[in-house]
């Protein structure tokens, strides 16, 4: 459950890589940690801008979404049953757009009046999609969203982080993708899923880890995790020189985490698969260069 961090120092060529434990932090939290042991002076960190509102209506939402929900790509479209995998945990891919190009991408967006979640959504799922066995179905992705100002903890850098499951068709475009992750957080789908969570703060630790096991063991569920920790020191207020790179953990089911952070005006994007599923060595550098091509 390590949160990936990669610092690219100025004239090196690879990353020096970071782990935070997802026990102890989100994506935005374990940054802001990395960035404040090197002295940087951080202002408060973002508020949600999706509140939570309500109990009962989240969760009744919720479970008829469940149900009504038509046919997904299932697990059984991206793992190869009876298949061992072959457990390296370096096959990570990483891109660093220049500050042109990401000024470019948020010119973009703002022309076609769209987030750089969703394009970025839209794309990584089309690079995504050629490997699984039933391209033609939905594929469910999760999508963490920050409930800081929703939820207070003693440490502005502990776990504030719920998520909406997005379902993206393969010629979904990228106004419908925004449209469906608006409805879902209108809908208070991460209210419910934080109420389902912390209803089981009765369980021990032992019963907990036994209870996440047996869900992310079902057939069902997503393909992996889509996570954007925000801009950061736009106004290079942080006298740092170096580039970053976030990746969301992959678990037990999933195939793969993809994530991205802009600091300093530069964007990044990274993509790691799950160790343990038989692919190809190169599965993530395959990946990256479908997702920046698709932009």
């Amino acid at each position: 459950m390590g949160i990936r961090y990669g610092r690219i120092a100025p004239g090196t060529p690879e990353p020096e890589w970071h782990f935070v434990s997802h026990c102890d932090c989100d994506g935005i939290g374990g940054f802001a940690r990395l960035l404040r042991e090197r002295g940087a002076g951080l202002p408060a960190l973002p508020k949600t801008a999706n509140p939570c509102r309500g109990l009962l209506g989240p969760l009744w939402r919720f479970a008829c979404d469940g149900f009504a929900a038509g046919q997904c790509a299932d697990r059984g479209d991206w793992v190869q049953p009876g298949v061992q995998g072959t457990g390296d945990h370096g096959k990570v891919a990483w891109h660093l757009f220049t500050e042109a190009e990401t000024t470019e991408i948020l010119a973009r967006c703002r022309r076609e009046g769209v987030t750089v979640n969703s394009l970025l959504l839209k794309h990584l799922d089309q690079a995504v999609r050629p490997g699984i066995r039933r391209p033609h179905l939905e594929i469910p992705w999760m999508i963490p969203v920050n409930l800081r100002g929703d939820i207070s903890l003693p440490d502005d850098t502990e776990n504030h982080v719920s998520c909406v499951v997005a379902r993206v068709a393969g010629d979904d475009s990228v106004e419908t993708i925004q449209r469906k992750i608006r409805q879902r957080l209108l809908r208070g789908e991460h209210r419910a899923s934080y109420l389902l969570l912390n209803s089981t703060g009765f369980l021990s630790h032992r019963a907990m880890v036994k209870f996440l096991a047996k869900d992310r063991a079902r057939p069902a569920g997503n393909i992996g995790s889509f996570s954007n920790i925000g801009a950061w020191d736009a106004d290079k207020r942080i006298a740092m020189e170096d580039g970053w790179l976030f990746c969301p953990p992959v678990v037990r089911g999933q195939l793969l985490g993809a994530g991205c952070v802009t600091f300093q005006k530069r964007l990044s994007l990274t993509i790691q698969p799950h160790p343990d599923l038989a692919s190809p060595p190169d599965i993530a550098a395959e990946w990256m260069e479908r997702w920046i091509r698709g932009m």
